[in-house]
């Protein structure tokens, strides 16, 4: 089996004492593909702070991939070839694009570094409204120029933290398939940054992967989430889009240390997570779900 999870903010994490790579936020088991985030809210700063934040965490992501030999995945072929050696590897990915624009230079350096997965807004920006924001004004001018620009370099845009109706302008901008890297479904959890029904519709239908996400307060709306709640979740996707729709997302360090009980940083959340899934799912259906379903998106969008 070939794990992908495709989200994690463990590059905030990075110091020199401690690496991006850990105990609990990659697979003990299993060679692992990891989505690493760079994570830039707008939270007030300009556009060009911005930027600069976005290739410092460029900087430290390049120096912790080669220092610790994960394969970099850019194309299709480096993912056939991690699986083939059975290597860890890791894909380059924005949380949060403001700043960047469809002319940005910063947006050319990037991809050719690695990044392959746009989030264009993580609080509302220059780009778009986000999920967390209570007035919905969906994409702007630029976020469209920058929706264009990016799906015709090859990036891969990822609607998580966009609002209903930015997501729903995404999709009718772009004719290419998209993903939710960490997104879980507000018919079981009604929290704004799940994805309602009508949109987790359209993603899958295009051939989308939807990613689960371990963040408490997503998961239900009892505020005492337990891992078995994401069964749920794992549940209404395969009853309601099928199970090529889902993937991992699990948001590992971007929770404050808080997940669903049953699921603990001593060991790999990972591992956790498929022993839960080998309670309840055939083999098949775990395989898909660990890492085949985005894999296969992958390979077909890369």
């Amino acid at each position: 089996m070939y794990i992908v999870d495709m989200h994690c903010d463990s590059l905030l994490e990075v110091t020199a004492e401690r690496g991006l790579k850990t105990a609990y936020n990659f697979s003990n088991e299993h060679p692992h593909l990891q989505f690493v985030a760079e994570y830039v809210p707008c939270q007030g700063e300009s556009a060009p702070a911005r930027r600069r934040k976005l290739m410092h965490f460029l900087d430290m992501y390049i120096a912790e991939r080669s220092r610790l030999g994960l394969v970099p995945i850019m194309n299709c072929h480096d993912l056939s070839f991690a699986m083939e050696c059975e290597e860890n590897a890791s894909l380059l990915s924005i949380e949060g694009g403001g700043g960047l624009f469809a002319d940005s230079e910063e947006l050319n350096t990037l991809y050719r570094a690695g990044l392959r997965v746009l989030g264009i807004a993580w609080d509302t920006n220059e780009l778009a409204s986000s999920a967390f924001d209570s007035v919905d004004n969906g994409l702007t001018n630029a976020g469209r120029e920058l929706i264009v620009k990016a799906s015709e370099m090859g990036i891969i845009l990822d609607v998580s933290h966009l609002s209903d109706r930015s997501t729903a302008e995404l999709l009718e901008l772009t004719p290419y398939p998209v993903i939710a890297t960490h997104s879980n479904f507000r018919e079981i959890c009604s929290h704004p940054r799940n994805l309602p029904r009508e949109l987790a519709k359209k993603i899958t239908a295009r051939g989308g992967v939807i990613g689960l996400n371990l963040c408490p307060p997503f998961v239900t709306d009892d505020g005492a989430p337990r891992a078995e709640d994401m069964l749920r979740h794992i549940d209404f996707a395969l009853e309601n889009y099928g199970p090529e729709s889902l993937g991992f997302g699990f948001d590992i360090d971007g929770t404050d240390g808080l997940y669903p009980s049953g699921i603990t940083e001593k060991r790999s959340i990972h591992d956790q997570m498929l022993e839960l899934m080998d309670k309840h799912y055939d083999s098949k259906t775990i395989e898909m779900i660990a890492g085949g379903n985005v894999i296969n998106f992958l390979k077909n969008n890369l």
